[in-house]
């Protein structure tokens, strides 16, 4: 008995410089989806709907979105952000509830709060970058969608991960 008892020591000693794993490994890290990207793109007001990112090749996971006023806004009426998904309108998806900007001013800052499902936009004077997401984004085209025309502009900023290896994410 004593010697069995010796024995396992020594094999979990053995495992141990050897880093064998003694339970199995459930999570396999992935490169691809380990590292944040970020990119950005300019958004003109127009009410017209802007084209902000185009998402192809894969899915990724939003983790960040948030506009920087870089001229000053008029009001523009209820304002949202969507995919409109390549694979069809079953996979479309509003990302934030449609909100009314009155005026924004050169600096100010438009975030998300980490609402479950749809964030809700808010509109503050130079504060943070908002709320961390985890917004499931299939390929496609993400869109800025107002309702009225207005004038002014947005510099949009989105971190994301990589769900899939071919993911790839231009900006308009």
């Amino acid at each position: 008995m004593k010697k069995i008892a010796i024995a396992a020591v020594v094999l979990v000693v053995l495992a141990m410089c050897l880093r064998i794993p003694l339970e199995p490994a459930y999570a396999v890290p992935r490169s691809y989806d380990q590292d944040v990207q970020t990119i950005s793109m300019d958004s003109v007001v127009s009410g017209a709907t802007d084209n902000m990112f185009t998402v192809s090749g894969g899915r990724i996971e939003i983790v960040s979105l948030f506009g920087e006023c870089t001229t000053a806004i008029g009001t523009v009426g209820a304002t949202k952000i969507w995919i409109d998904a390549t694979a069809g309108t079953d996979y479309d998806n509003d990302f934030c509830t449609s909100v009314d900007i009155d005026a924004l001013g050169a600096g100010d800052v438009v975030t998300f709060t980490n609402a479950v499902s749809e964030g809700v936009l808010t509109f503050v004077a130079n504060q943070n970058a908002g709320q961390t997401l985890s917004w499931f984004c299939p390929p496609g085209v993400i869109l800025l969608d107002p309702t009225t025309t207005s004038t002014g502009a947005i510099t949009w900023y989105m971190s994301y991960r990589k769900l899939e290896r071919e993911a790839v994410v231009t900006a308009h």
